[in-house]
């Protein structure tokens, strides 16, 4: 079995942080730690994984990447790095990045789909992220499939830095949509510094009948052909993905759809290109 590198597991600790955004979502609006995601992927080939950070509140940015460093340094879990929150549209960003950067922080991210188009959009943002480049830090991208265009200038503004698409773009997983969607993203993939994580997608099917390798198989066709098979990552997105079908049901799904590629390919998708991209050691 093909090991899997997991770019994108969320751990929700309630008794340790504050997740403001989870109070709106019942199913997400409870404690999901290590212990419960490494028994959903025993005997499923994921042989390391990386936290992505929660958005929790902003005073607990640092503790958060710090919690999550220990448990990476731990031998009896998968956990091996942690991509943490930022703040690039503060002043005090450099400040914030010597508070929260551990040896084991492998990238960051600032949640962008739920604040105004405008802030990834400033000279101050980008000129923080253009810092990051120097430090050999990836930034993920964090943008709904209507802000694909803002992604693009961002990523276009940073030529050296290193992106990484999260979720295909957050496309909504109708017909309607397919066009428009496909558009912007392989416009998104012409620039050589951005990689794209095929994550989370199953939790965008608006029905979870729906929720189906048949049902999501034009998207994740278009990801790899906009991007190569040399620019995809895998994620889990945990426990997002239970809005939907869970954990289990995606991973089946994402096997299901890479095994019609070589063994190369494979092994390049679901864990070289990550090792690469966020300075991993090799599986």
């Amino acid at each position: 079995m093909i090991p899997i590198l997991d770019t994108h597991l969320h751990l929700i600790y309630q008794d340790d942080f504050s997740y403001d955004w989870c109070a709106g979502i019942p199913a997400l609006n409870k404690n999901f730690h290590l212990h419960d995601y490494q028994k959903l992927v025993e005997g499923r080939g994921v042989a390391a994984s990386i936290f992505m950070e929660v958005d929790v509140a902003e005073g607990e940015i640092a503790a958060e990447a710090r919690f999550f460093t220990e448990l990476a340094k731990a031998d009896d879990n998968p956990l091996t790095a942690v991509i943490a929150s930022c703040r690039p549209e503060r002043d005090d960003f450099e400040q914030q990045l010597e508070t929260t950067l551990t040896d084991s922080v492998c990238g960051l991210r600032r949640v962008l789909h739920t604040m105004p188009d405008e802030l990834s959009q400033s000279s101050l943002f980008r000129d923080n992220i253009r810092t990051l480049a120097a430090r050999g830090l990836p930034f993920d991208l964090c943008f709904l499939e209507r802000q694909l265009a803002l992604a693009y200038d961002l990523a276009a503004a940073c030529p050296e830095n290193r992106f990484v698409l999260n979720h295909c773009g957050v496309p909504t997983i109708a017909a309607e949509n397919f066009d428009a969607w496909k558009q912007d993203l392989s416009r998104l993939a012409t620039l050589p510094n951005v990689s794209c994580k095929v994550s989370g997608v199953i939790a965008y099917c608006p029905d979870p009948e729906q929720a189906t390798l048949d049902t999501l198989r034009p998207w994740l066709e278009t990801s790899v052909e906009a991007f190569g098979t040399d620019r995809i990552v895998f994620g889990s997105d945990w426990p997002v993905c239970n809005l939907t079908k869970g954990l289990p049901a995606w991973l089946d799904i994402a096997r299901g759809f890479f095994s019609s590629f070589s063994d190369d390919e494979q092994h390049a998708v679901f864990h070289r290109n990550a090792e690469a991209i966020y300075s991993i050691p090799a599986l």
